[in-house]
């Protein structure tokens, strides 16, 4: 099926979201991200109908056939390789066992399970098709990321009928595909954003997702084991919960806007922050809710006004590397905009005392080193290589450090957004007189 698999075509696509592009905001209802991102096992399946009894027989069959003779796994044994690669499940459960072995189990235990599927025994779980239905009605990107064969997605697409919602699905049978790092990283270049979330049970979820620097939304009725730490931006018990979760993120931009009290009159919005912090994505999303509120918004971004050969901006340094006479025409020409025209401009150092007066209103967005490392290594690093990670911790970070020392948001900012907070409250600090 087309919509099942994927050629990683989309690696060698330029990058959207980043902080020198900003693709086109597509007006939506109360809606924030323009992708959302799923798990399949426990996640949209209920995989619990099938996969413990097929394993039991196939582990029957495979072990007559290998001579040997051990008692069964619990149904806790053979749910807790849910998630995983069939290598890692049946290595954690079959240790003892030579991998020629374990290579002969994992066939006849798949044997059994697409008997199972081809009776019907596949079902999704509660919630899930009534919340597909109302992401697909908003217009919502969706894509899937599992690691299973390609048999089994093409099976839940076409016969389990999740290609009616699901655009794109990836799986470990994926040309080019090592890991589901891997499948998540060419869905957003795919869908050609980085505004998503990933929903899904397990730790390994979770990872996959921070290792490209999207927030997680973790299922607790899902397949994690007994302690499993799954720490994620936000838990849900079931799929009802799902869409007003990933919704918190809208009413947090509302709050935003209506807290900074924005004139009529056509003005500069700044959107300002470290490397990693955030900044662009907050900037197009308050853009987007601007709009729906009927302001027009125009999104630059400071790295514009560097002057050639300036290279990356400094923040401490910031006041001597911009055209500020380009600059200072810019708002003058945003703020003599028809009424109601908003210019959101975007970039760091924007609380320096050089910049601050272009102005009418600064948004400060703040996050801990740890996480905007993490933020760079899955936005740059996973498709440009390390540099860009080796120049934020040598050069970036600890130059933001020193500016904001200098400079304080909270004094500074007319308000300050928590940035490692996706689905909300985003505003940490009050407004500034």
């Amino acid at each position: 099926m087309s919509l099942t698999t994927g050629c990683c075509a989309a690696r060698n696509r330029v990058r959207c979201g980043t902080e020198r592009c900003y693709p086109a905001r597509v007006a939506r209802p109360d809606f924030p991200f323009d992708a959302v991102l799923f798990d399949l096992d426990g996640t949209l399946v209920a995989t619990d109908r099938f996969w413990p009894d097929a394993a039991r027989v196939g582990a029957k069959r495979a072990f007559a056939e290998l001579g040997l003779e051990r008692q069964l796994p619990r149904v806790s044994d053979w749910m807790g390789m849910v998630g995983l690669s069939l290598e890692e499940g049946f290595g954690r459960v079959f240790a003892d066992l030579t991998a020629e072995q374990r290579a002969c189990l994992i066939e006849r235990c798949l044997e059994e399970e697409k008997r199972l599927l081809s009776d019907g025994r596949a079902a999704m779980l509660p919630g899930v098709r009534e919340a597909l239905e109302e992401l697909r009605g908003l217009g919502v990107r969706t894509g899937i990321a599992s690691n299973c064969p390609q048999y089994y997605l093409d099976t839940m697409m076409g016969d389990l009928g999740l290609e009616r919602w699901i655009e794109h699905g990836r799986c470990l049978d994926t040309p080019g595909i090592g890991d589901k790092a891997d499948m998540i990283e060419d869905l957003l270049l795919t869908f050609g954003t980085r505004s998503a979330a990933m929903v899904g049970d397990r730790a390994g979820d979770r990872d996959a997702a921070w290792a490209n620097g999207l927030p997680h939304v973790h299922l607790a009725r899902g397949y994690a084991e007994v302690g499993e730490d799954v720490l994620a931006e936000a838990t849900i018990e079931g799929f009802d919960e799902l869409l007003a979760t990933l919704r918190k993120r809208t009413e947090s931009l509302v709050g935003l806007a209506r807290s900074l009290e924005l004139p009529d009159a056509a003005l500069v919005l700044g959107i300002t922050g470290g490397p990693g912090a955030g900044k662009t994505q907050l900037a197009l999303d308050l853009a987007r809710e601007l709009e729906r509120g009927g302001r027009a918004a125009q999104i630059v971004g400071l790295e514009q006004f560097a002057r050639p050969g300036a290279g990356p901006l400094d923040p401490v340094r910031i006041d001597t590397q911009l055209e500020l006479t380009a600059l200072s025409e810019r708002a003058d020409a945003a703020r003599g905009a028809p009424s109601g025209s908003i210019l959101v401009l975007e970039g760091p150092g924007l609380l320096a005392p050089a910049l601050a007066p272009f102005c009418d209103r600064i948004v400060a967005v703040e996050v801990e080193d740890e996480l905007a490392l993490r933020r760079i290594a899955g936005r740059d690093a996973r498709l440009s290589g390390p540099a860009a990670l080796i120049a934020a911790r040598a050069e970036g970070l600890p130059a933001q450090a020193a500016f904001e020392a200098r400079y304080p948001a909270a004094e500074r900012a007319d308000c300050v957004v928590d940035g490692s907070r996706p689905f909300g409250p985003l505003q940490s600090g009050p407004v500034t007189s």
